[in-house]
């Protein structure tokens, strides 16, 4: 009856961690949780080794055998903690570069179309007579379409399709 209350906090820690891969996307807020807990864990470990038998004081408060099979249990929610916020980063990582590919394709594509058609215009220009006439102007350059990654869907950031294209 005694290792009740460590299986409830052990299940509560489980469960914290299965809402943080539920709740998914880092905020400001999530980074500070995060930041908060590693100076609290630096405290833990510092004082683990200034005082090792707090964890077996610990333990026997909580109802399990040794402090080392607390530290384990500990050690065991950290590591799903881990693995949890490094997946959740490295999916957000790979949204925006998939978001950033796009963009740059869609840039490259419009910068080539651009040149396709000034060197078309050259080439008419120099296969007709010569017949004076105004000077024409440059066209511009297509200016880039800044980029904006949001936490939305990955299609948030693109422009969307102009009539006649991408058809």
């Amino acid at each position: 009856m005694e290792s009740v209350l460590i299986k409830v906090l052990l299940m509560a820690g489980i469960g914290v961690v299965a809402l943080l891969f539920v709740r998914g996307h880092s905020t400001a807020r999530h980074q500070a949780v995060r930041r908060v807990m590693v100076v609290a864990f630096a405290g833990l470990a510092t004082a683990s080794l200034l005082f090792p038998q707090t964890w077996q004081s610990a333990a026997e408060l909580l109802g399990v055998g040794r402090g080392t099979d607390l530290l384990l249990y500990a050690t065991i929610l950290v590591v799903l903690g881990f693995m949890v916020t490094s997946y959740l980063r490295t999916r957000d990582l790979q949204r925006q570069v998939t978001v950033l590919s796009r963009r740059l394709a869609l840039d490259e594509a419009a910068a080539a179309q651009h040149q396709a058609a000034q060197a078309a215009l050259a080439a008419q220009a120099a296969a007709a007579p010569v017949v004076a006439q105004a000077p024409v102007a440059p066209v511009a350059q297509v200016p880039p379409t800044p980029v904006v990654v949001d936490e939305g869907p990955v299609f948030a950031a693109l422009p969307a399709p102009r009539p006649g294209r991408w058809t």
